[in-house]
């Protein structure tokens, strides 16, 4: 197993970023390869931007921790395990997100790695504004 570690500053009060991070349906507002995300209970699929789809389990929004777990179900992606966690610590006026994401095989990083890296550019501006 590989483990993924990325930790972003949202120039943004953590009730603000948390009331979008915690609202895990609209993921699809918050990163920019994805093109739709539907949420029906702790079921959530995200339309890939250029086509294909990810089936994920929301295992966990805790609102005291403020932290969000999910799991990647099914993927094109070739994976065979994704489990993920986004929390947020308040930083002065600002936020930090850890995200936190162990996944197998290990070289999954290999194309996982650069997706999260986007991912964290477009947190950055959409959890700001």
């Amino acid at each position: 197993m590989t483990t993924i570690s990325k930790t972003i500053t949202i120039n943004a009060p953590i009730s603000k970023v948390w009331e979008k991070v915690s609202d895990t349906g609209r993921i699809s507002d918050l990163i920019g390869f994805l093109a739709s995300s539907i949420q029906e209970g702790d079921s959530r699929v995200c339309m890939l931007e250029g086509g294909g789809e990810l089936t994920e389990k929301i295992v966990s929004v805790d609102h005291e921790l403020k932290r969000v777990v999910y799991a990647i179900t099914s993927s094109p992606l070739n994976m065979d395990f994704h489990v993920a966690t986004m929390q947020l610590e308040e930083d002065h006026d600002n936020t930090r997100l850890n995200w936190i994401v162990d996944l197998l095989p290990a070289d999954a990083r290999d194309h996982m790695e650069p997706m999260l890296d986007s991912a964290c550019a477009d947190m950055t501006k959409a959890l700001a504004a």
